[in-house]
């Protein structure tokens, strides 16, 4: 048995000629539209209050001589549907303010009409599903999905966390036929199993605790468009073995109920984990896993497109400054160089993360790599290892490790170099800095055989001595005082690099 066709949203066709009318509902059904044919504008207004048609042809001369502003109707859906004028170079007063996506000869030229439809289908062009980048990892998942897209066919993508899967599959349910009906997404691993059956397929009043009403699921809500269902390895096998049922019968069946009720619906799945191994484990059905995986799409992690980084990078320093009405932030080339040579583990996610921070907490609005490294390293701090730690991609693990080592020792020897310097320095500089507390006789008496150190302004009694971490920690702390809480000034005052500045921070718990 063959797939069930994919079929875009419904089509409507307000036409007066009954001839015309069967040509065109035969030209529209052969593109794949459900059609629905009147020549009046009466039962034409009922249905476009069910918020259920792509497109909608007008025969202009009928709408003008019916002087009915259809227009209002139209414009009044959640999703106005797009509009194809038939028979007119303007726009007719019936349709007010409404403007035609696009004006055809009536009847429709060869080709014209089934063009128009395309055009439909693939707009709206949303920014915020573009696939952006031009590595050949990115130039393959682009190539790919606007092969299917068009294509009824169920999608798996793959690939770590934070690597845009969501966002591939709302590209693909954007380009396909079914991009002006609903597309509804759900996190298989966020809901008990009860629950994420109940959201998946719907239940019956009383089928289980708290059931008190009846409730459509995902697939009768989507109503012809799209499920994305992320995080599909954490779904439950009972669950598994009633969504087997859905991609092989078009059809659900609600928690408390018998009954099936038809469904069309594509399906797109998105996975971190290795189904494969799932599968070998017990854990994932492998006909499911095959039903789900007729085409499998690899989201590339972050590291391995390092080329598309700055253009990443820029599409979210532009949308954030829009968003949080702040000045853009640019990077310098030593800034490029580090965010294209650090790992990335969050993948996307943390690239927009922390150009959030940056855009929100950097005075200066060109980041510089001493600036961008600072901030990195407040990442890597959170996590265990060094995992976050700078890699050099197309080197050996062991020489990328010995290079680890390299830097880790460079960096120890720096911060020592940097401390030393600030003590030397510190009895001669006029800022806020530490100074031993020094005896004066009038204010603690010397006990009797107790130990004492003696300088040449007086002694100190051995228990107001301070440890170097204390004496730092207070000029920090004085440091940060005189500068209103300002890192980079206070780093300025102490004479100490800012990177540093913010490791001994989090050290002392500042």
């Amino acid at each position: 048995m063959g797939e069930t066709i994919d079929r875009p949203a419904e089509a409507l066709a307000i036409l007066s000629d009954t001839d015309l009318s069967r040509d065109i509902r035969s030209r529209l059904e052969d593109a794949g539209w459900r059609t629905i044919v009147t020549n009046t504008i009466g039962p034409a207004r009922k249905l476009l209050e069910k918020d259920r048609f792509g497109a909608v042809l007008l025969d202009a001369p009928l709408i003008e001589e019916a002087d009915d502003p259809i227009g209002e109707a139209i414009a009044r859906s959640t999703e106005p549907p797009g509009v194809i004028l038939l028979g007119s170079t303007a726009h007719p007063p019936a349709l007010r303010n409404l403007t035609p996506d696009t004006l055809l000869d009536l009847p429709p030229k060869k080709g014209e009409l089934e063009a128009a439809l395309q055009k439909l289908i693939q707009a709206p062009g949303r920014s915020d599903t573009e696939i952006l980048g031009s590595s050949p990892a990115i130039e393959q998942v682009r190539q790919t999905v606007q092969q299917i897209a068009p294509t009824p066919v169920n999608v798996l993508i793959t690939g770590e966390s934070g690597t845009g899967k969501s966002l591939f599959a709302r590209v693909i349910h954007d380009r396909s036929s079914r991009s002006r009906l609903p597309f509804l997404t759900l996190n298989c691993g966020s809901l008990p199993e009860t629950l994420l059956e109940s959201e998946l397929f719907g239940h019956e009043k009383g089928a289980f605790t708290d059931a008190r009403a009846q409730r459509q699921g995902l697939f009768e809500t989507a109503k012809g468009g799209t499920v994305f269902l992320d995080e599909i390895g954490e779904m439950s096998l009972s669950a598994q073995v009633r969504l087997l049922h859905v991609l092989e019968q078009r059809e659900i069946t609600r928690l408390g109920s018998s009954t099936p009720i038809p469904v069309d619906v594509r399906v797109i799945a998105a996975t971190n984990r290795d189904l494969q191994q799932a599968v070998a484990q017990g854990t994932f059905r492998r006909d499911l896993y095959y039903r789900l995986r007729v085409v499998e799409i690899e989201a590339p992690a972050l590291r391995s497109i390092q080329q598309d980084i700055p253009v990443f990078a820029e599409r979210f320093i532009t949308r954030l400054s829009e968003e949080h009405s702040v000045p853009p932030i640019s990077f310098d080339n030593g800034a490029l160089s580090v965010l294209q040579s650090y790992a990335w583990p969050g993948n996307i996610r943390e690239l927009r993360n922390l150009v959030e921070r940056l855009m929100v907490l950097t005075v200066d609005r060109n980041i510089s790599a001493h600036v961008l490294s600072s901030y990195l390293q407040d990442d890597s701090s959170a996590d265990e290892g060094t995992e976050n730690l700078p890699v050099h991609l197309g080197k050996t693990p062991e020489e990328s490790s010995r290079d680890l080592l390299y830097w880790a020792i460079l960096e120890v020897a720096r911060d020592i170099k940097e401390l030393k310097s600030y003590l030397m320095d510190s009895g001669s500089r006029q800022v806020p800095s530490p100074s031993l507390p020094v005896y004066q006789p009038h204010e603690t008496p010397i006990e009797a055989g107790a130990e004492a150190e003696f300088s040449e302004t007086g002694a100190v009694t051995q228990h107001k001595i301070k440890t170097m971490d204390e004496v730092e920690k207070e000029a920090i702390v004085n440091a940060l005082q005189a500068s209103d809480g300002h890192r980079k000034r206070a780093a300025e005052l102490l004479d100490m690099a800012e990177r540093t500045l913010y490791r001994k921070i989090r050290q002392y718990g500042l």
